[in-house]
């Protein structure tokens, strides 16, 4: 008997340390989920990690000199190795500070986040990080192969700048420091011998500037699936995932045309401006009730529109010749007019939206001036208040999706400057004064229709989720695009 139990405290001693390393190789695996690697093509090379995954879309944190120079930098992800995708830095990048500086970085479309993706966990307040802690720091050396894994010392911390000893490569600049299975920190550069990053907390409020909240638990399956899953607790909070389904409709649909629609629920909001703000046509201010619907979450791009026109022989709308699809693609289309913005939204299975519908989906139930809030435009949250320029597809038109602050309270982009927005109804100055209470159409007749949101050439007041404009439908302007909406059934 004690022959046996000695053999077995011989196998047990044996085979416990592989137990553990193999567990540890999985937790190491895992952790190269979450991180990423990106070159520029000014021929920069550096390393990001995953701080928030959406249905279709992916938030990655990196040092804003890896990506300086490059908007649109190539993204590669372990679980879909010597593949890259484009992402596009969100504007806000602090460019200017090499040893604090962060970017943020988005890759959209569900076809290029491949399955397997995660978000790394943060650290809590209880996990600052002090000196003396044992760390590791994922990123690429080059030469040596992809996702290194390296230890590290954490030698000191002062204020929000770590070191660590010895030093990394420099393209482990925007990867993660580890302490752990949380995220500490964030690597930076090399100085003295030592590693240089800044603490989590920086990288949490630089995330919060953007609305920005970091997934709490990671995906490492299909990211949409047929049933929603039970988020896993990592930090002490639970974050409802994004995915999963009101009790009666999905918060977002795909149109026939592969558009992502966020869903504006039904109800009542206020319309138009109070005394003594605004134009005359947006008075007097009015509750009005809606049913709910669905609105694109983009404004139509020059890739959609391209291909309704190919499938329905549909003439090209005025300045196509600037265009250049590979440039151009993400951008929103323009110079069309009020029935080729009607004929898209129907050859998509949609509708054009109503102004009521506009501006519900623009502003909220809480009677914000934009759609980001009160505050007037800037750069982080509009493209706007820029000068005329003939080749506005080349250095005016700004892709769709690229202001994160500046999204409305269900999630649509740029409602708010880029391109103005064909909608529905026929424009009349008094409409407000004796228009429906409940799902309004317009006018039934006028002489002009009426456009929403403003765009890149004009200034913040025409930026107001009430503001108001008509133009003849024959109009076909370089400010002029489009989104659709759905009847939610």
């Amino acid at each position: 008997m004690s022959n046996l139990k000695y053999i077995s405290s011989v196998i047990l001693i044996l085979v416990l340390p592989v137990i553990a390393n193999q567990a540890h190789a999985n937790a190491l695996n895992a952790w190269k989920s979450g991180v990423v690697k990106i070159t520029t093509t000014t021929g920069q090379t550096g390393t990001g990690f995953i701080v928030r995954v959406e249905e279709d879309m992916v938030y990655i944190i990196t040092a804003a000199h890896v990506i300086a120079g490059d908007n649109q930098p190539n993204v590669e992800f372990f679980t879909k190795r010597n593949v890259s995708v484009k992402g596009a830095v969100l504007p806000g990048a602090e460019v200017n500070d090499d040893l604090r500086g962060l970017a943020l970085v988005v890759v959209r479309e569900k076809a290029n986040i491949p399955p397997g993706v995660m978000a790394l966990a943060f650290g809590t307040s209880a996990d600052m990080v002090a000196g003396g802690e044992e760390a590791v720091v994922i990123g690429h050396p080059g030469g040596g192969g992809n996702w290194a894994v390296l230890k590290r010392n954490i030698s000191n911390r002062v204020g929000r700048d770590l070191s660590l000893d010895p030093g990394v490569p420099s393209r482990f600049s925007g990867g993660p420091i580890m302490v752990k299975n949380n995220v500490v920190g964030i690597m930076m550069s090399n100085q003295d011998g030592f590693a240089k990053g800044i603490t989590h907390k920086s990288v949490l409020n630089y995330l919060e500037g953007f609305g920005v909240v970091p997934s709490v638990y990671p995906i490492v399956n299909e990211i949409q699936s047929a049933s929603p899953r039970k988020p896993k607790v990592s930090t002490g909070q639970v974050e409802p995932s994004p995915f999963v389904p009101s009790r009666q409709l999905p918060k977002t649909k795909t149109g026939k045309d592969g558009a992502r629609m966020v869903l504006v629920p039904a109800g009542e909001f206020t319309m138009g401006s109070p005394e003594g703000e605004g134009e005359t046509d947006e008075h007097p201010q009015q509750t009005v009730e809606l049913d709910a619907y669905y609105i694109d979450q983009y404004e139509v791009t020059v890739e959609r529109y391209q291909r309704f026109m190919k499938q329905e022989s549909h003439k090209q709308p005025k300045y196509w010749e600037q265009v250049n699809l590979r440039r151009d693609a993400q951008k929103p289309v323009v110079g069309m007019n009020w029935d080729d913005a009607k004929a898209y939204c129907e050859w998509a299975g949609k509708r054009l939206p109503t102004e009521a519908e506009w501006e519900k989906a623009a502003r909220g139930t809480d009677k914000r001036r934009y759609p980001w809030g009160e505050f007037k435009p800037n750069s982080s949250t509009a493209n706007f208040g820029k000068d005329w320029s003939a080749i506005f597809y080349v250095d005016r038109l700004k892709n769709v999706g690229t202001y994160e602050r500046g999204k409305s309270p269900y999630g649509a982009y740029d409602m708010g400057g880029n391109v103005w927005e064909w909608v529905a109804d026929w424009y009349a100055a008094d409409y407000y004064q004796s228009s429906h209470k409940k799902n309004p159409k317009g006018p039934s007749s006028g002489v002009g229709k009426a456009l929403r949101g403003g765009s890149w050439v004009n200034t913040p007041s025409y930026l107001r989720s009430a503001n108001r404009v008509r133009y003849h439908p024959t109009s076909r302007l370089a400010t002029f695009g489009v989104r659709c909406a759905h009847d939610a059934r």
